[in-house]
């Protein structure tokens, strides 16, 4: 076998071929340009000496004076290579004639021709010719004196010409070589140079893989050079961390389900986040009165196309949950038929075809309000939904629930089946298809796509809800997928009662404390920062906070968000776990650490789905975590948890412009110190009657910011004044201090 040559050779070759082929190139095609250019130029000259001579021979030839002629052509002995000149008539006659002499090399009469072949065609009479051979340049050039009376006939040698473009040519060969050899040998230096250090860094590598070195001996002279030493210094120390990381992690193989679902946590989190920001904004925008009615279903029809999109992304990670056995059935009360019609909704819309019908049939029997966990069965439903529609083009999938059992007053046996027309299932195929990550047949994932994971959740699911799956199939002919689950049946009255639990207790509180009547105060101002380098996010949270009353800024990394903490006063923050210079965890601890923000409540905000989060939140000082996709509702319930008094602005009163409503809020805070002195004044003077119609704006503002239960407390104020009763001081005190708060705080919302 022939030994490879190095890529030192390769490159001398190759740089040193394209050199030469260059090199002698651009040679060849300057030498073809000056020979061209030189024989242009000596035929030029040529002709021009004819003309000349053309010129000046009219007159001697008229009058016969061949003496005249003859010393005009011995003038041209200067001209070298001028072999012979001769003046004839029309028919070729000689008239006179010179030529070179070999040995004196200059021109002399010859009598010895006296005449001349011209061979010139009628058309050619009056035209000046130049015939050319390999040695040979013959000029003929009409005499005229108002008709053509004669020829100027020349030849040249043009053996001196050809000898002096050789010499050219070799002048510019030598110049060249005497270029190529230095560069040539600048190359090879160069490339000996390199193929050392190559070589010097090869050698690094290899003992870096035996672990015999640390770093290489000497810094190479090329940047690209220098980056491969540098990366390799990096790597270094790198795989030494690493080696002793995987020894470490080695001996602790029990935790590779975690570092599992940390890789999981990190997806979810790239997928979640501009989830979060798809779902906000849709749920914002559907909260606009002006929707038109297609809009609206449009933006319905995104949300749940959405939110099944989030599904997905559950159950990639319910699959980590399930193979850790980390995943737990939620039981709470569902509504069968909308449920699962919003279900086939959202699978015709994603998986129609036009030769497939999808139908869905339900037996009258069925109870509707049932307890289960309705997200793990529209799950497997769903599973099993768009692979029928995936594998059938054409005919039906039909999904069909039916009592198996019939229904006692507390439960009812149900059987759900999924059955299509597709392709079917083979034999062969039929034990592996709920094995992870298989599929029915051999390029299935190619022709129809997906993970092969779907079938296999389906069936762990059912399991951990007391089920199994059952597969009927035929090849060519379809196959149905079928289950039971036994769940309990719930009437309308128990449902409110569960859903009302959670407001119980707060009845209970209000009924203690039914002897303790208190004026209603208005929202104070809530200032928030929220750190979250998403831009969908930050605009879906703006419009949030914006429709909560609360004002708000914003942090794009955790650097941006500890310096505003020292800027500024904050009564919450909102904290993203992931973002670029520094993440949530590290900047609420360096916050939390500061003396002033000490006791800042932090609500973290995350798209990771490991179970630690909270942990991780609660060890850095976070009061709580909202995980992401999050709703308007989610923040709301943060700002309820934390006994913060916030009031939603209804923004219809502004054309939901929040630049109108920033101004109105200027404006109104600008306004209020002056509504506070007019009450005072008229107060102290004793006319109600303006102090009345202070009260009535002061009652139209809080309408317009949706405080409309100091609304109704000004309204009772303002009835008094108009029964002429006389007001309470310390209601009209009370009234003094929350325009101050209100000042405060729409001051605050203005900015």
């Amino acid at each position: 076998m022939l030994r490879k040559s190095s890529i030192g050779t390769q490159v001398l070759v190759l740089c040193g071929s394209v050199m030469v082929l260059l090199t002698f190139g651009l040679t060849w095609i300057n030498n073809h340009r000056q020979t061209t250019e030189f024989q242009e130029v000596f035929s030029k000259q040529a002709k021009a000496l004819a003309f000349n001579l053309a010129v000046s021979s009219a007159n001697p030839i008229l009058e016969k004076d061949l003496e005249v002629l003859e010393i005009l052509l011995l003038k041209t002995t200067q001209f070298e290579s001028l072999k012979s000149a001769a003046v004839v008539s029309r028919e070729g006659r000689v008239y006179s004639v010179v030529s070179r002499d070999p040995k004196t090399h200059s021109l002399k009469a010859d009598y010895d021709i006296d005449r001349i072949a011209l061979t010139t065609t009628p058309q050619q009479a009056k035209e000046s010719r130049q015939l050319k051979n390999a040695n040979t340049l013959t000029v003929i050039e009409p005499v005229e004196a108002g008709d053509v009376i004669g020829y100027v006939v020349l030849d040249f040698d043009l053996s001196p010409i050809a000898k002096k473009i050789q010499e050219h040519v070799i002048e510019n060969i030598l110049l060249a070589t005497l270029l190529i050899i230095p560069a040539l040998l600048g190359l090879w230096l160069f490339i000996g140079l390199t193929r050392r250090q190559l070589q010097g860094i090869t050698a690094f590598a290899e003992n870096l893989v035996k672990e015999e070195a640390t770093q290489p001996g000497k810094r190479p002279s090329s940047s690209e050079l220098l980056q491969l030493h540098e990366t390799l210094n990096w790597a270094s120390a790198t795989l030494k961390e690493r080696n002793e990381a995987l020894v470490e992690a080695t001996r602790k193989a029990d935790k590779s389900n975690e570092l599992k679902s940390q890789f999981v946590a990190n997806m979810s989190h790239e997928i979640r986040t501009p989830l979060n920001g798809i779902l906000g904004l849709t749920e914002v925008t559907l909260g606009q009165n002006q929707l038109g009615d297609q809009s609206r279903k449009n933006l319905i029809l995104i949300q749940s196309s959405a939110e099944h999109l989030l599904r997905v992304v559950n159950d990639i990670l319910d699959f980590s949950k399930i193979d850790a056995d980390r995943l737990d059935i939620e039981a709470h009360p569902f509504n069968l038929r909308k449920t699962i019609g919003g279900l086939i909704k959202t699978i015709g819309n994603a998986y129609a075809k036009p030769t497939v019908e999808l139908i869905f049939n339900i037996d009258e029997q069925v109870p509707n309000m049932l307890l289960g966990d309705s997200a793990r069965l529209t799950q497997v439903l769903g599973n099993l939904l768009s692979n029928a529609l995936k594998f059938t083009q054409k005919g039906s999938v039909i999904l069909q629930i039916r009592q198996s059992e019939p229904a006692t007053a507390n439960t009812a046996k149900l059987q759900f089946s999924v059955r299509d027309t597709g392709v079917g299932i083979s034999d062969t195929y039929r034990s592996v298809i709920f094995k992870a990550f298989s599929q029915a047949e051999p390029g299935t994932a190619r022709k129809y796509g997906g993970t092969g994971l779907g079938l296999t959740i389906s069936q762990r699911l059912l399991e951990l809800m007391g089920s199994s799956m059952e597969l009927w199939s035929k090849e060519g002919a379809g196959s149905e997928f079928s289950f039971s689950l036994q769940l309990p049946v719930l009437s309308i009255e128990e449902i409110e009662t569960m859903t009302r639990a959670s407001d119980d207790d707060d009845d209970a509180t209000a009924l203690k404390n039914i002897d303790k009547p208190t004026l209603p105060e208005l929202a104070p101002p809530v200032h928030v920062l929220v750190a979250e380098d998403n831009m969908v996010n930050q605009t879906f949270i703006a419009h949030v906070l914006t429709q909560l009353g609360v004002s708000f800024r914003f942090a794009d990394d955790g650097l941006q968000a500890i310096q505003l903490c020292e800027d500024e006063k904050f009564n919450l923050v909102f904290m993203d776990m992931h973002m670029p210079n520094m993440g949530g965890l590290e900047a609420c601890k360096i916050i939390l650490g500061k003396q002033k923000n000490a006791h800042l409540p932090i609500v973290g905000l995350t798209a990771d789905a490991i179970s630690d989060t909270r942990d991780a939140c609660m060890v850095a000082g976070m009061r709580d975590y909202i995980s992401k996709p999050f709703k308007k509702t989610d923040l709301e319930e943060v700002f309820k948890k934390l006994n913060f008094k916030i009031c939603p602005v209804p923004l219809q009163n502004f054309d939901h412009d929040r630049d109108l409503f920033k101004s109105s809020c200027a404006t109104l805070a600008h306004e209020i110190p002056d509504l506070i002195t007019g009450l005072q004044t008229a107060r102290h003077a004793g006319d109600y009657e303006q102090v009345r119609r202070i009260v009535h704006t002061v009652k139209d503002h809080c309408k317009l910011l949706g405080e409309l239960e100091f609304a109704n407390l000004l309204q009772t104020l303002e009835n008094d004044f108009n029964d002429e009763l006389e007001p309470k001081e310390a209601l009209l005190q009370h009234l003094y201090k929350n325009l101050q708060v209100m000042q405060a705080r729409v001051h605050q919302l203005s900015l």
